[in-house]
Protein backbone atom coordinates (compact mmCIF):
# COMPACT_ATOMS: atom_id res chain seq x y z
CA UNK A 1 0.00 0.00 0.00
CA UNK A 2 0.95 3.67 0.23
CA UNK A 3 3.58 3.44 2.99
CA UNK A 4 5.70 0.85 1.18
CA UNK A 5 5.20 2.35 -2.28
CA UNK A 6 6.03 5.86 -1.12
CA UNK A 7 9.19 4.68 0.60
CA UNK A 8 10.20 2.75 -2.54
CA UNK A 9 9.59 5.72 -4.87
CA UNK A 10 11.40 8.12 -2.57
CA UNK A 11 14.44 5.86 -2.45
CA UNK A 12 14.37 5.24 -6.22
CA UNK A 13 14.62 8.99 -6.65
CA UNK A 14 17.49 9.25 -4.17
CA UNK A 15 15.47 11.30 -1.72
CA UNK A 16 15.44 11.39 2.06
CA UNK A 17 12.21 11.99 3.93
CA UNK A 18 13.34 15.59 4.43
CA UNK A 19 14.05 16.00 0.69
CA UNK A 20 10.56 14.77 -0.13
CA UNK A 21 9.04 16.96 2.58
CA UNK A 22 10.74 20.08 1.16
CA UNK A 23 9.67 19.18 -2.38
CA UNK A 24 6.03 18.79 -1.28
CA UNK A 25 5.98 21.68 1.21
CA UNK A 26 5.25 19.53 4.26
CA UNK A 27 7.22 18.64 7.39
CA UNK A 28 9.58 15.70 7.65
CA UNK A 29 7.34 14.31 10.37
CA UNK A 30 4.40 14.31 7.94
CA UNK A 31 6.33 12.20 5.43
CA UNK A 32 7.34 9.84 8.24
CA UNK A 33 3.67 9.49 9.23
CA UNK A 34 2.76 8.64 5.62
CA UNK A 35 5.48 6.02 5.45
CA UNK A 36 4.33 4.39 8.67
CA UNK A 37 0.69 4.43 7.59
CA UNK A 38 -0.42 6.73 10.40
CA UNK A 39 -1.59 9.48 8.04
CA UNK A 40 -2.64 9.87 4.41
CA UNK A 41 -1.56 12.69 2.12
CA UNK A 42 -4.21 15.08 0.82
CA UNK A 43 -5.30 14.67 -2.79
CA UNK A 44 -3.43 17.81 -3.85
CA UNK A 45 -0.23 16.37 -2.38
CA UNK A 46 -0.78 13.04 -4.11
CA UNK A 47 -1.30 14.91 -7.35
CA UNK A 48 2.04 16.69 -6.87
CA UNK A 49 3.64 13.29 -6.23
CA UNK A 50 2.42 12.09 -9.63
CA UNK A 51 4.50 14.84 -11.23
CA UNK A 52 7.46 14.34 -8.93
CA UNK A 53 7.65 10.55 -9.37
CA UNK A 54 6.09 10.40 -12.85
CA UNK A 55 3.65 7.73 -11.68
CA UNK A 56 -0.13 7.54 -11.50
CA UNK A 57 -1.91 8.13 -8.19
CA UNK A 58 -3.12 4.52 -8.17
CA UNK A 59 0.49 3.32 -8.35
CA UNK A 60 1.61 5.65 -5.56
CA UNK A 61 -1.29 4.47 -3.39
CA UNK A 62 -0.31 0.87 -4.05
CA UNK A 63 -3.65 -0.07 -5.60
CA UNK A 64 -2.09 -0.69 -9.02
CA UNK A 65 1.17 -2.06 -10.35
CA UNK A 66 0.89 -0.01 -13.55
CA UNK A 67 4.16 1.95 -13.69
CA UNK A 68 3.18 3.97 -16.76
CA UNK A 69 3.51 7.73 -16.73
CA UNK A 70 0.44 9.88 -16.08
CA UNK A 71 1.73 12.35 -18.67
CA UNK A 72 0.24 12.29 -22.14
CA UNK A 73 2.53 11.55 -25.05
CA UNK A 74 2.79 14.01 -27.94
CA UNK A 75 0.63 11.67 -30.04
CA UNK A 76 -2.05 11.51 -27.32
CA UNK A 77 -2.08 15.32 -27.05
CA UNK A 78 -2.34 15.62 -30.86
CA UNK A 79 -5.26 13.15 -30.99
CA UNK A 80 -7.10 14.97 -28.18
CA UNK A 81 -6.66 18.23 -30.08
CA UNK A 82 -8.05 16.64 -33.23
CA UNK A 83 -11.06 15.36 -31.33
CA UNK A 84 -11.73 18.84 -29.92
CA UNK A 85 -11.61 20.38 -33.41
CA UNK A 86 -13.85 17.63 -34.75
CA UNK A 87 -16.38 18.28 -31.98
CA UNK A 88 -16.36 22.00 -32.79
CA UNK A 89 -16.94 21.37 -36.50
CA UNK A 90 -19.72 18.89 -35.80
CA UNK A 91 -21.39 21.45 -33.55
CA UNK A 92 -21.18 24.11 -36.29
CA UNK A 93 -22.68 21.75 -38.89
CA UNK A 94 -25.41 20.65 -36.49
CA UNK A 95 -26.40 24.25 -35.72
CA UNK A 96 -26.36 25.15 -39.43
CA UNK A 97 -28.63 22.19 -40.23
CA UNK A 98 -31.11 23.37 -37.60
CA UNK A 99 -31.47 26.84 -39.13
CA UNK A 100 -34.42 27.63 -41.34
CA UNK A 101 -33.83 28.32 -45.05
CA UNK A 102 -33.41 32.06 -44.47
CA UNK A 103 -30.79 31.49 -41.77
CA UNK A 104 -28.86 28.99 -43.90
CA UNK A 105 -28.80 31.42 -46.85
CA UNK A 106 -27.45 34.18 -44.58
CA UNK A 107 -24.71 31.92 -43.19
CA UNK A 108 -23.76 30.87 -46.74
CA UNK A 109 -23.57 34.54 -47.80
CA UNK A 110 -21.34 35.44 -44.84
CA UNK A 111 -19.10 32.47 -45.58
CA UNK A 112 -18.83 33.38 -49.25
CA UNK A 113 -18.03 37.04 -48.45
CA UNK A 114 -15.46 36.13 -45.81
CA UNK A 115 -13.78 33.67 -48.17
CA UNK A 116 -13.48 36.38 -50.82
CA UNK A 117 -12.17 38.91 -48.28
CA UNK A 118 -9.52 36.52 -46.93
CA UNK A 119 -8.53 35.48 -50.44
CA UNK A 120 -8.10 39.10 -51.53
CA UNK A 121 -6.08 39.93 -48.39
CA UNK A 122 -4.00 36.76 -48.68
CA UNK A 123 -5.06 35.63 -45.22
CA UNK A 124 -6.77 32.36 -46.13
CA UNK A 125 -5.61 29.42 -44.07
CA UNK A 126 -4.30 26.53 -46.13
CA UNK A 127 -6.84 23.99 -44.95
CA UNK A 128 -4.01 21.50 -45.24
CA UNK A 129 -4.44 18.56 -42.93
CA UNK A 130 -8.18 19.05 -42.63
CA UNK A 131 -10.46 16.37 -43.97
CA UNK A 132 -14.19 16.60 -43.46
CA UNK A 133 -16.68 13.80 -43.80
CA UNK A 134 -20.36 14.60 -43.45
CA UNK A 135 -23.01 12.00 -42.77
CA UNK A 136 -26.56 13.23 -43.15
CA UNK A 137 -29.35 11.32 -41.50
CA UNK A 138 -32.75 12.19 -40.17
CA UNK A 139 -33.10 12.16 -36.43
CA UNK A 140 -36.62 12.06 -35.06
CA UNK A 141 -35.87 13.69 -31.71
CA UNK A 142 -32.76 15.89 -31.99
CA UNK A 143 -30.87 16.67 -28.82
CA UNK A 144 -30.47 20.42 -28.34
CA UNK A 145 -28.56 20.39 -25.06
CA UNK A 146 -26.55 23.58 -25.39
CA UNK A 147 -27.71 25.01 -28.71
CA UNK A 148 -28.45 28.62 -27.58
CA UNK A 149 -24.75 29.35 -26.90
Amino acid sequence: MLPERLKQLRREHGMTQLDLAKELGVSGGTVAMWETGKRMPRYETLDRMTDLFDRRIEYILGTSDDTSSPRLSEDEVRVLGEWAVQDDYEDIFRRFAMLDEYGQKNVEAVLRNEFIRCHEQGTLNSGKGVSISVRVRTVEDPVNEDIPN
